[in-house]
Parts: structure tokens; sequence; C-alpha cells
């Protein structure tokens, strides 16, 4: 439904503080097996924004199980929500291996793993799931990373909602 343009959002207000909550609190189990921590920041009153709640949790969820998955035992995931201008910024970071510059261009093509060695599991859809979710919303995603040194994936959202993005768009 993504690809052919058939999916609608439901907007609503979402607790960004409460959306981050309830996606962890899917991967706890995960976080406890793995000897993960989990580290969550809200900067100041990052408040509430137009929004699908329930696609904003499946993007957190899923970058928070990749970043689970391509981490070792007792280090830290790190989910931050701030607010930039007229825009709601998501972090997520890992200290995992991070990713070579060669697979970068592509972690967001469908069925694409690079998973050998780590002991995350998925079929390759997760990120392309994070982007065409923050896509559909009027977002971008970014992401850095380095071999060694972890990676971060940055999900940006504009903060009144996608109704007011795509009226601005037509005007």
């Amino acid at each position: 439904s993504i690809d052919t343009d058939a999916m609608e959002l439901e907007l609503s207000d979402v607790d960004i503080r409460r959306t981050i909550e309830a996606a962890a609190q899917g991967l706890q189990d995960r976080l406890s097996e793995s000897s993960i921590h989990l580290q969550i920041v809200a900067m100041g009153h990052v408040g509430t924004f137009r929004a699908d709640a329930k696609r904003l949790r499946q993007v957190l969820f899923n970058l928070l199980s990749n970043a689970i998955g391509f981490s070792t035992p007792g280090q830290t995931v790190t989910i931050a929500a701030m607010r930039r201008g007229d825009k709601i910024v998501f972090k997520v970071t890992d200290e995992g291996r991070g990713i070579p510059a060669e697979v970068l261009a592509q972690v967001f093509d469908r069925f694409r793993t690079h998973t050998i060695g780590t002991r995350h599991k998925g079929v390759g859809l997760g990120l392309s799931i994070v982007r065409a979710f923050v896509e559909l919303h009027g977002g971008r995603v970014q992401i850095e990373s380095a071999p060694g040194e972890g990676t971060t994936v940055t999900c940006i959202f504009p903060e009144a909602g996608i109704a007011q993005n795509q009226s601005a768009e037509v005007a």
C-alpha cells in the first residue's frame, strides 16, 4: 500500500515521550536478553506534534530493533527527541560495528541485509519502511556511520504535520 500511494496517515496530536516509551516497551525482552542498555533523552519539553501515532511507533520500533541487533552486550542504544525550529527530530544511536561506506548507500534498499556476524534478524525491510513512513509525513531520514564507531539514524519531521505541509506546497 505504500508503493501504490494507497496508505493514508491517521493524523493526531502525538505525545512524543509516550510514543518513544511505547516503541521501547515492545523491545524490553530483547534489551534484557542482549544486555543492551537503552537511554531515552527527550530534550526540554518536547511535547506533541501532528503525526500518525501508529506509523511513528513503527518507525521508532524498527530503528531501535536495528540498533539493538547490531550492538554487543554492555553497549548502549540511545534514542533522543528534540525540537529544532519547526521540525521534530528523532535520533537513534548505537555503539555497534558501524556500516562500511559501500554498504551505506544500500541500507534503505528493500531485502538488502548485511547482518552476517551479528545477532540481528530481519529480511531487510526495516529501514525501507522507516524511510517510507517518514517521507509520508513530509520528513526525511539521514544516516551516519563508520566502521567500529556505531551508527546514528536521524528522522526529521515537520512539526505542523503533513496536512499543513501539503497545503503549503499547493499554494
